[in-house]
């Protein structure tokens, strides 16, 4: 096999071992994983957890939300250097924190929809929303993914997860090279092609796998397991993409 061909299999083989540990807390070797992942030449460029949580039924005020917010930012570690913003339609306000750094991102949102209840009656439901990126560590992100539990479990919250991690490797991909790199993947995780998509713009495979509790479905099918090959040409690069249950960027 070509140096180009072993550094492709690593890629998405470390991005599903990655993907494994950020699902499983207590996977026993994540150092050793982490450190062999950080000294490859297939590194990861971004992983980004998303949570999603029902705060409950209630009014909460302009000020309130933005203290909210302010709290949930400071047990992130976030402290200053971030935005507020509000905005709204007719159903629904969002009250958005903003914190852009050199090593990641982090948005963090209270969103109030109004519905009706069985009784016909307007009642306004809050949820907590929390994405945080980081780029080119993912020791970190781990331990992101578990400050987000933690803090959506301390107010009485279970998150709906999502963990995505994205990597490159240089050149382009052969379609004989992109199934055995899918194939790889998919037996890391001891999942099954349910569906694919192959077009001009990119490779989707969308999988399932008993490994992981949450799914969704699509098409009546049930996934939970999302893999995409994208190709930069200006760069010479192909992105690999990798989600559990789905990919929720753009690519």
């Amino acid at each position: 096999m070509k140096t180009s061909g072993k550094i492709s299999v690593l890629a998405l083989i470390w991005l599903a071992v990655i993907v494994q540990l950020l699902i499983n807390r207590d996977f026993d070797t994540r150092r050793e994983v982490v450190e062999a992942f950080s000294n490859s030449d297939a590194i990861p460029v971004e992983a980004c957890i998303s949570a999603y949580g029902d705060f409950g039924e209630m009014e909460l005020a302009g000020t309130t939300k933005q203290t909210m917010l302010q709290n949930l930012a400071k047990r992130l570690g976030i402290t200053e250097g971030y935005e507020i913003t509000a905005s709204e339609g007719d159903s629904y306000r969002e009250t958005t924190l903003t914190k852009n750094g050199k090593y990641g991102k982090t948005v963090i949102q209270i969103v109030s929809l109004d519905s009706k209840n069985e009784r016909r009656e307007t009642v306004t439901k809050q949820s907590i929303l929390c994405d945080i990126t980081i780029y080119d560590d993912m020791e970190y992100a781990m331990e992101c993914k578990e400050m987000i539990e933690d803090i959506y479990q301390e107010i009485g919250m279970e998150p709906t997860l999502n963990v995505y991690v994205k990597g490159k490797t240089a050149g382009t991909l052969s379609d004989a090279r992109r199934k055995e790199l899918v194939d790889h993947v998919l037996k890391g995780l001891h999942a099954s092609i349910v569906e694919e998509l192959d077009n001009d713009n990119f490779y989707c495979v969308y999988g399932y796998t008993n490994q992981f509790d949450r799914l969704v479905y699509q098409n009546g099918k049930k996934i939970n397991v999302n893999l995409a090959i994208t190709y930069d040409e200006e760069e010479d690069m192909t992105y690999l993409h990798l989600a559990v249950p789905y990919i929720s960027q753009s690519f």
